[in-house]
């Protein structure tokens, strides 16, 4: 019998037309960023479709500022080592809250929910961590981040789906805590640790508050807080002065610095997000809250 597909339904198309348009919303912003980032020139309108005139000195500019390379490895820096202390820390204590023979488990549940939904307050925040010797350090960036209830919650239901059988059996063998950790848990619930690394990743590459708030040193300037005070300060202006040319008006856009710097600071997580993403929806199945 001759296969026949499947007419499409009214239903269909327009799902199709739904989806489509959902497409071009989520999309075109970003393509309406990507094309000004590479238009030169000064108009009083921008480009919707292609530069007027397509230039790269803009990108020029932005990797010739060596405040912006600084905070760009700032950036790197603070994200890798914040990522690496959140997924450990974060797992540890997942571990070992997730077993129900834990003594005292429930007190230290109630001690670490609490900090979830109440705050001391920015200026309380602020005067521990200056105590603590945090204030203008590169510390401040990781250390006060390290934990999320979240993610531990995550891990732990993840753990709790790894058959007791396996480290019961790793305990007959000889196997203390640790290696029944990095030998057995950590093996099985990769595409959690995938999950919460991703996430804990991007929010250390898009913070910009705790430098706004907690360092005054040029050095320790991220590429968040600097994109962000490029849009608020209008620094494009200044930042575009050197991009003079022999043109008729002898100006190009400041705009067009600001979009090339918003594609500096969101490039590196588009090329990450591709490698994680196989584990993104898996990870969160395994780790997600059953009811």
């Amino acid at each position: 019998m001759a296969y026949r597909p499947k007419r499409a339904t009214t239903f269909d198309v327009f799902n199709y037309i739904i989806l489509i348009l959902l497409t071009f919303v989520i999309v075109y912003p970003f393509y309406y960023i990507l094309i000004n980032s590479f238009n030169g020139l000064l108009t009083h309108r921008p480009s919707f479709f292609w530069p007027e005139l397509p230039t790269t000195r803009t990108y020029q500019t932005v990797f010739a500022d060596k405040s912006l390379m600084s905070a760009f490895f700032v950036s790197v820096a603070r994200t890798v080592v914040g990522t690496a202390i959140t997924v450990v820390e974060t797992a540890l204590c997942a571990y070992a809250l997730s077993k129900p023979y834990l003594r005292f488990r429930g007190f230290y549940m109630a001690l670490l929910i609490i900090p979830t939904f109440f705050n001391g307050g920015t200026i309380p925040v602020y005067l521990n961590l200056r105590n603590l010797g945090l204030v203008d350090s590169f510390w401040v960036y990781v250390l006060p981040s390290g934990f999320s209830f979240f993610y531990m919650v995550v891990l732990m239901s993840a753990f709790r789906n790894v058959p007791s059988s396996l480290e019961d059996a790793a305990l007959i063998d000889g196997a203390g805590c640790w290696k029944i950790f990095f030998r057995i848990i950590l093996p099985v619930t990769i595409p959690t640790f995938a999950t919460i690394a991703l996430y804990a990743a991007v929010g250390q590459w898009n913070q910009w508050f705790d430098t706004m708030y907690y360092t005054k040193k040029d050095s320790l300037q991220t590429l968040a807080a600097v994109l962000m005070r490029i849009i608020r300060e209008n620094l494009g202006t200044d930042m575009a002065s050197d991009m003079m040319s022999d043109l008729e008006n002898n100006s190009y856009n400041p705009e067009g610095v600001k979009f090339a710097t918003m594609i500096v600071s969101v490039t590196p997580i588009l090329c990450i997000y591709p490698f994680l993403q196989k584990y993104f929806v898996k990870g969160i199945m395994i780790g997600s809250i059953k009811g």
